[in-house]
């Protein structure tokens, strides 16, 4: 059981919606022409007024006064300049909806977690006021300021454009280079196209903004928690006393009542259900947050009854990576939630597995490497082994793979034991290749090299022990990163998956390969793959006595024709069938740095 959103009334609202706004999209409008702008005021040059606005163009230092950010400065300027410098909203500003959608626009992103101080909508609105008091030009006064009102307007508009459709913050700059996930919307994305029809810009925003269920649910759900801080004072937990005192438990009962506000049937009074029913609603509660069964312990209060604003980023971030990227809701895929732990298979049907993924960078990991960059002892090097975000494509299926240690994995967790001992590695079944030939391993100096700079390769043979597994699946990206089978499947029962060197380790490696293999249109596949790992084929005229039956020792290369998506995202809450909300560990400690950006 978790949080439940209402899917039918929010599918009924979104699309009405949606509907509505694609429908005054194809409403046959006037031309983007507007009231000519000497018309509104007596006494004005259009043709100063568009030189002002190129001499302030050209300007690099120019900005309105008061304005919160100039992001898109540089290019806002250039657009100006493209077209002679004519104002963009002043021949509209009488006009009654370009007004409504205007207001609407600048004092609605507050719904998308992002405050209207970033778009100006203040600012702007004493501009109006004082430009609808305007009746006649008499002094260049005017001019500067019909200038930087038409400027400012621009500019928060194609901010609220931007960032509800790409996100307010941009992730590969932000993770560079640890984001490689495509951003779906950027497709035909035009940031002046807001500018170039003003009449109907309201709609451009519209439909550029994500439209997901899980979107506007998470929109309910932060609208709520914003309402009840308002209304209510917090009180946290007194750690002088014991977790089940009087005090603390109001304060256990204080976030669960927050926590279920945020559904859409607002009729309870949720003060008095948990009152009677506390032991079901703190049962319920563990359960959302993804914690085993039991009581109010010191893991609940860490993750429920810590600051509140813990809570609320929560969504405010799920917000902000949805605009990023949201998991598709039908086709061929294969998308891997990293703190979910989890991998679903998409086609008709969908298939679930665990999967274990990167070790968490230590707490003090920024720490630690600014000191080692001080002394340069590859010892006291930290390494990251977070799994990257990313977005690709599953081109090859590699049976009986070799294993290439990756040189930071040498420097830091073999060296020291070569160097001991270089027999270590024939006897954990590896090989050394220099210059691409396998050489003995004491017939290198190891000593003579730094921990991540050793001049070879070393190998793991195929077969059973190698850390690979089996399978191998892979796919581009920046970072050798891919999915793989794993000789250590006693890792899967664990709660906290977060165990690997970076690759993603697959429980049902084989499911994979099959579900992969029946997307290429061929019969055959699925039944020849099934031979060549030992398995007797599903088609009962190729099947084999089980005597006869054995894996192939080869590495073998299987090259997907149709190459299928993989998805491999970071969502710290995410969606059950039944519209319920899940609230999964921030395994990576993301959130606190995008919150702090967004509200920057």
């Amino acid at each position: 059981m978790g949080i439940k959103i209402n899917l039918k009334l929010s599918a009924l609202f979104f699309s009405g919606l949606l509907l509505l706004s694609i429908y005054s999209c194809k409403k046959k409008l006037t031309e983007d022409v507007g009231i000519p702008v000497e018309e509104i005021f007596k006494g004005l040059n259009p043709e100063k007024l568009s030189d002002l606005m190129i001499i302030k163009a050209k300007d690099s230092s120019y900005k309105p006064k008061g304005i919160y950010d100039v992001r898109f400065a540089d290019t806002l300027k250039k657009f100006y300049i493209e077209h002679d410098g004519l104002p963009v909203w002043l021949s509209f500003l009488k006009d009654s909806m370009v007004r409504v959608h205007l207001n609407e626009v600048l004092f609605s992103t507050e719904e998308h977690g992002l405050p209207s101080k970033f778009y100006n909508g203040e600012l702007i609105k004493i501009h109006l006021k004082r430009f609808d008091r305007l009746k006649e030009i008499n002094s260049d006064v005017e001019y500067q300021f019909l200038s930087d009102l038409d400027y400012l307007i621009s500019m928060s508009v194609i901010s609220i454009y931007n960032d509800l459709a790409l996100g307010r913050i941009d992730p590969h700059r932000f993770y560079k280079p640890f984001y490689e996930m495509p951003l779906v919307r950027a497709k035909s994305f035009n940031l002046f196209s807001v500018l170039q029809h003003p009449r109907t810009f309201h709609d451009s925003i519209i439909l550029k903004r994500p439209w997901s269920i899980k979107y506007h649910s998470l929109q309910l759900v932060y609208k709520s928690y914003c309402e009840y801080l308002k209304k209510n004072t917090i009180i946290n937990i007194d750690t002088s006393q014991n977790i089940s005192s009087d005090y603390n438990s109001r304060v256990v009962d204080q976030r669960m009542e927050m926590i279920w506000l945020a559904q859409t049937d607002l009729t309870e009074n949720i003060k008095v259900q948990i009152a009677s029913n506390r032991e079901k609603y703190i049962s319920k509660t563990r359960e959302v947050f993804s914690l085993t069964p039991g009581k109010v312990d010191s893991i609940f209060i860490k993750t429920v009854c810590g600051p509140v604003s813990n809570l609320v980023d929560n969504v405010l971030v799920s917000l902000e990576r949805e605009r990023w990227f949201s998991k598709p809701d039908s086709g061929q895929f294969v998308y891997v939630n990293l703190t979910e732990f989890k991998a679903i298979l998409q086609n008709d049907s969908t298939k679930i597995m665990k999967v274990c993924v990167g070790k968490s960078k230590a707490e003090n990991y920024d720490e630690k490497y600014k000191e080692y960059l001080k002394t340069r002892n590859a010892r006291t090097r930290p390494i990251n082994t977070e799994t990257p975000v990313i977005g690709s494509r599953i081109r090859e299926i590699i049976i009986n793979p070799t294993w290439t240690v990756p040189n930071s994995i040498i420097g830091k967790e073999m060296y020291h034991q070569i160097v001991s001992n270089p027999n270590y590695l024939s006897r954990k079944g590896f090989e050394v290749l220099l210059d691409g030939k396998v050489v003995s391993p004491s017939s290198i100096n190891w000593k003579k090299y730094k921990p991540y700079e050793v001049p070879v390769k070393i190998r793991q043979k195929a077969g059973n022990a190698n850390s690979l597994g089996n399978l191998k699946f892979n796919f581009p990206n920046g970072h050798n990163i891919y999915m793989h089978d794993t000789p250590e499947k006693g890792k899967f029962s664990q709660t906290n998956r977060s165990v690997s060197h970076g690759c993603v380790r697959l429980n049902y490696p084989v499911e994979m390969a099959e579900f992969l293999l029946r997307l290429q249109n061929d019969s055959l596949l699925v039944d020849n793959f099934r031979l060549k790992m030992g398995l007797q084929p599903y088609d009962s005229s190729l099947q084999i006595e089980d005597s006869l039956l054995k894996p192939i020792k080869t590495t073998v290369s299987i090259r997907l024709k149709n190459t299928i998506p993989v998805y491999i995202d970071y969502k710290t809450i995410v969606f059950n069938e039944d519209g319920s909300m899940l609230f999964l560990k921030d395994i990576y400690r993301k959130n606190n740095a995008v919150a702090k950006r967004l509200k920057e």
